[in-house]
């Protein structure tokens, strides 16, 4: 099941074509329709897989005039990446515009890209929605929590 996209705007073949003129490539098929329909647009709660043993969601899609802007943010990014997204913790999700696919890029290993999905859209088909009652902790696995008590009174 996918997710749904909020906010987000239509743009115009023009103003693809002007942005992939001025970058001096041409956009992924499949990223390309996305952004016309819907640029920067921020996805219902959402998770996706990565790697085997962890998970992230999408916060925001960035718009298309700001994408190759927001790679001055991201160390160690390869040349041929396009962050399209930001992801939870301060991560990115790019497109590599040189071998095609979908990348992860972790904030904490930023020479480290992990591949999410063969192509754009097969990354949007992986967004499922986000449910906090089907986070299941073993026991013993939290060993303490600290909520401060102002946050306590408001439950009140």
């Amino acid at each position: 099941m996918s997710v749904g996209f909020r906010k987000g705007q239509s743009l115009s073949e023009a103003e693809v074509r002007a942005f992939e003129n001025q970058a001096g490539f041409e956009l992924p098929h499949d990223y390309r329709e996305f952004a016309l329909l819907h640029d920067g647009a921020e996805p219902h709660s959402n998770v996706f897989a990565v790697g085997k043993s962890n998970s992230a969601g999408v916060n925001r899609f960035i718009p298309l005039r700001e994408t190759l802007s927001e790679r001055k943010y991201i160390d160690h990014v390869r040349a041929e990446f396009l962050p399209v997204a930001w992801a939870e913790g301060g991560n990115y999700v790019c497109l590599d515009l040189e071998h095609g696919g979908v990348f992860f890029w972790d904030h904490e290993e930023p020479s480290d890209d992990l591949k999410l999905a063969e192509s754009f859209r097969h990354f949007i088909d992986m967004l499922a929605p986000f449910d906090a009652k089907d986070v299941k902790l073993k026991h013993g696995q939290v060993k303490k929590a600290w909520i401060h008590p102002d946050f306590l009174k408001g439950l009140e």
